[in-house]
């Protein structure tokens, strides 16, 4: 296979369920190949010590506390002993995953001096039989993302606040209308490395002014804090989301895996009756 530029894999898991996921597909799915690199942000990397991807690096959230010292407070991971444990802690704490903790895959591939980014959730594959370097490069800076994308104005959804931090903080004036991605995957092509790093220092500037502000809440769902209305301000003024190439889910195979991943909060989707205990819930959803 033919990789010509150098390209990051990032996973962010949480939790015994999404750690398991991932570890999968590092071990089964993906490859070995010089340009190809896989970045791991986790809450315990000794989990990790048997994989034998190479230009694989795993962090736990942890490592980066000294040096963002209001991370512990504001987005800490879940510590647990078991997944059941883990689903029993999440429905009592009212717990909600950062999503905006993925800014930290940003960071390890700045140090392995990898640009180019893909961003994904445990259930979600880049599918590398589909990817044509000749396209997905032509238009630089852009982004590439799974699943759907849509219009909104910059008073909605909270968005104001971002613009209003990017403009006052660093004089960047996001556009009126903006092209929002939601995405269970996020392929991040800038211009060059440089481009990476002001992307990581705007993202990660913006969370700290959101939580310093009390505003981070805002942007909660169901059991996570979503991403997707804070980044499309920032991915504006950063030119990414033009409407270039943006949703282009040929080079995602999105796969949910609500039944092994988050079995105490599926919300109902498929039809699935949630339950803390895996065992229990099998039973009452009749799971062999």
């Amino acid at each position: 296979m033919k990789i010509k530029n150098k390209i990051a894999i990032c996973f962010t898991c949480c939790g015994p369920t999404y750690r398991k996921s991932a570890k999968k597909k590092l071990e089964e799915y993906y490859f070995d190949h010089k340009n190809v690199y896989y970045c791991v942000l986790t809450d315990n990397k000794k989990y990790f010590k048997d994989v034998k991807r190479k230009n694989l690096v795993v962090n736990e959230l942890k490592d980066f506390y000294p040096r963002f010292p209001d991370l512990e407070k504001n987005e800490a991971f879940l510590e647990s002993k078991s997944k059941n444990d883990y689903a029993k802690k999440f429905n009592d704490k009212n717990w909600a995953f950062s999503f905006s903790t993925y800014r930290f895959n940003l960071l390890q591939a700045i140090k392995l001096g990898v640009p180019n980014v893909v961003l994904l959730c445990t259930d979600t594959d880049f599918d590398f039989k589909q990817f044509d370097e000749d396209y997905f490069y032509k238009i630089k800076p852009t982004i590439h993302n799974a699943v759907s994308e849509w219009n909104e104005n910059i008073e909605n959804k909270d968005m104001i606040w971002v613009g209003n931090r990017l403009k006052e903080r660093w004089n960047l004036v996001p556009d009126v209308n903006l092209r929002v991605l939601d995405a269970a995957g996020r392929f991040i092509v800038p211009n060059n490395l440089y481009g990476l790093k002001k992307f990581f220092i705007l993202w990660n500037d913006v969370i700290e002014y959101l939580h310093k502000e009390d505003l981070y809440k805002r942007y909660r769902g169901s059991y996570v804090i979503n991403d997707e209305y804070i980044l499309a301000p920032i991915y504006n003024v950063l030119g990414l989301n033009k409407g270039r190439h943006s949703h282009n889910s040929r080079i995602f195979q999105v796969k949910h895996n609500i039944g092994e991943e988050r079995y105490w909060s599926t919300g109902g989707r498929g039809g699935m009756l949630q339950h803390t205990n895996y065992q229990e819930f099998k039973k009452i959803n009749k799971i062999k």
